[in-house]
């Protein structure tokens, strides 16, 4: 049932985003090929982008929403990962479950790998799966069990899709960088099992490709040099926020510029 074959099961980072044009991400691709390989999802696709579509799960007075809007120091998402288009059939794809928390500007990440059919059911229902077991197994479960409790303690429920394409560099050294270069962005309203069509996608226009740099301590020299030299300036994109107000989900009067963090 828990399989983690592709990512670590828990880690922690630094984040810093940027909204740019395409000759900007032309500039960025060609630095990240100098010094970065392509992310496995990407290594093998003409384009070398792959779908991404999460669905980020909230309270009904969307009290996780509100926290990334007010910029707390210490909040929390919760999302269920999967690698696949708008309107995909997501009954035979595993699950990606997934708490990203944001603790005074670093962001600690766990989650779990769930096979279908238990991977789309356990969205709509507060059911805990014992676990136990040894090794990356009972990680996995340990990390599912803490995603229901969070999910059954806030009732929460799945509250608005992210879709975007994403190009994605990934170093191997210590310093781990990692640049993704994300286009295409939906947002998506989704209904429970029984309801008819289940998934509904509206483009959205975020202002440009949106850029992460993503690194555990420090970032290495060439990454400084490429921003001086592109010229970037430093602006934080969430991209669940900017569906989450396209879906109608962010209280009245709050921008999207304040909920960039």
């Amino acid at each position: 049932m828990f399989a983690e074959r592709d990512r670590s099961l828990k880690w922690q980072r630094y984040e810093i985003k940027y909204l740019i044009g395409e000759a900007q991400a032309a500039e960025i691709r060609h630095y990240c090929r100098k010094y970065l390989p392509p992310d496995p999802h990407s290594s093998h696709r003409v384009d070398c982008e792959y779908p991404v579509l999460s669905v980020y799960l909230d309270s009904p007075s969307r009290e996780l929403l509100r926290a990334t809007l007010l910029r707390q120091a210490q909040r929390y998402k919760l999302r269920v990962r999967t690698y696949r288009q708008c309107g995909e059939s997501a009954t035979n794809l595993p699950a990606y479950y997934e708490i990203k928390r944001k603790v005074c500007g670093v962001v600690h990440k766990t989650r779990a790998r769930v096979e279908p059919p238990l991977a789309e059911h356990l969205l709509w229902q507060e059911q805990l799966v014992p676990w136990g077991g040894n090794g990356k197994a009972a990680a996995a479960e340990a990390n599912l069990n803490e995603f229901q409790q969070l999910q059954g303690r806030i009732g929460a429920r799945p509250a608005v899709g992210v879709f975007y394409r994403r190009e994605a560099y990934e170093g191997t050294s210590a310093d781990n960088v990692r640049v993704t270069l994300d286009r295409d962005l939906h947002y998506g309203l989704l209904a429970p099992p029984g309801n008819g069509r289940r998934e509904m996608w509206w483009p959205v226009d975020a202002g440009g490709v949106i850029l992460e740099i993503k690194f555990t301590d420090t970032y290495p020299f060439w990454v400084a040099d490429m921003l001086h030299r592109v010229e970037l300036m430093q602006r934080g994109v969430c991209k669940y926020v900017i569906c989450s107000c396209a879906a109608g989900g962010c209280e009245s009067g709050m921008e999207v510029e304040q909920a960039l963090p």
